[in-house]
C-alpha cells in the first residue's frame, strides 16, 4: 500500500527506501492526498459531462478520460519540479507559482463539478433536469443559494496544490534528494556513455572512420567546468634570444 501511495505521489520508491522515516510519511501522505485529487477530479469532471450530455455512461467515460489526461498533467508539473540548493532563487520560485497556476486553475475547474456533484448527486439540492446543458447557470445558481460552498472551493483548492507544498518542504540537504540527484547524475552519465559509443560505432561502421566525439569540458555532458588548455610560451628573455637567433641567420 505505501509502494502505490509512492508512485501516486511522483516520487522514486527505491530512493524513499534508504530516506528517513520522516520523509517517507510526508510521501505517504502526499500519496494518499493524490489519491483523494483523483477521486475528486473524475466526480467532478463526471458531473459536468452528465451536465451537458445527459447521459450517464458517456459522462462516466468523458469524465475517467479526461481525469487520467488532467491528473497526469498534474504529474508531470510536480515531477519536473526539482529541489536543489537554489531553491528560492528567482527563476525556481517563478518555475514553481507558474506550476500552481496552471495546476490551480485546473483544480478550480475541477472543484466546481465536483461542487456541483455534491449539489445535485449527494445532498440533492437541486434537480439536475432543470439544467441539462447549462453548466454557467448551474454554477450561478449553486454559489448564489450556497455561499458556503466557497468555503469547501477553499479546502478542496488547498488540498490540490498541497503535493507541491510538500515536496517543496523537503530539505535539499536530506539524504533522499541527495541521493535522488546521485542517481540522475549517473542516469545521464550512463546515458551519454552509451552515446559516444554509438557515435564512434556509427562512423566505425558506416564510413570506415575513426572518429570520437572530442570533449571541451572536464564535466560532460554538464559541461560546466571548461577544459583549460595551458601551453609553455617561454619567458621574455627566451623570445629576445629567439629574436637574436633569427637576426644572426
Amino acid at each position: 500500500m505505501q509502494l502505490t501511495l509512492w508512485k501516486m505521489a511522483c516520487e522514486d520508491y527505491q530512493i524513499l527506501y534508504q530516506a528517513s522515516k520522516k520523509t517517507r510519511r510526508v510521501f505517504t501522505f502526499s500519496g494518499v492526498v493524490m489519491g483523494i485529487n483523483y477521486i475528486i477530479s473524475l466526480l467532478g469532471l463526471y458531473q459536468f459531462f452528465e451536465i451537458i450530455f445527459v447521459d450517464i455512461f458517456i459522462a462516466l467515460l468523458l469524465g475517467a478520460f479526461v481525469t487520467i489526461v488532467f491528473m497526469n498533467i498534474y504529474k508531470l508539473c510536480l515531477t519536473t519540479l526539482n529541489k536543489n540548493e537554489k531553491t528560492f532563487s528567482l527563476s525556481y520560485l517563478a518555475s514553481l507559482l507558474g506550476r500552481l497556476i496552471f495546476v490551480g486553475f485546473i483544480g478550480l475547474l475541477i472543484i466546481k463539478g465536483f461542487e456541483s456533484f455534491l449539489i445535485f448527486t449527494v445532498f440533492e439540492k437541486l434537480t439536475l433536469a432543470d439544467y441539462e446543458g447549462k453548466i454557467l447557470l448551474s454554477l450561478r445558481t449553486i454559489h448564489s443559494k450556497f455561499p458556503w460552498i466557497w468555503m469547501v472551493t477553499i479546502t478542496l483548492l488547498t488540498l490540490f496544490i498541497l503535493p507541491f507544498f510538500i515536496k517543496v518542504s523537503i530539505k535539499a540537504g536530506s539524504i533522499y534528494i541527495q541521493e535522488k540527484k546521485t542517481v540522475e547524475k549517473n542516469l545521464i552519465l550512463e546515458d551519454y556513455k552509451r552515446f559516444k559509443k554509438r557515435y564512434a560505432t556509427i562512423f566505425q561502421r558506416d564510413y570506415n572512420l575513426s572518429i570520437e566525439i572530442k570533449e571541451h569540458y572536464l564535466d560532460p555532458p554538464f559541461n560546466t567546468i571548461p577544459l583549460i588548455v595551458t601551453q609553455n610560451l617561454g619567458t621574455t628573455e627566451d623570445f629576445i634570444k629567439f629574436l637574436n637567433s633569427e637576426e644572426a641567420s
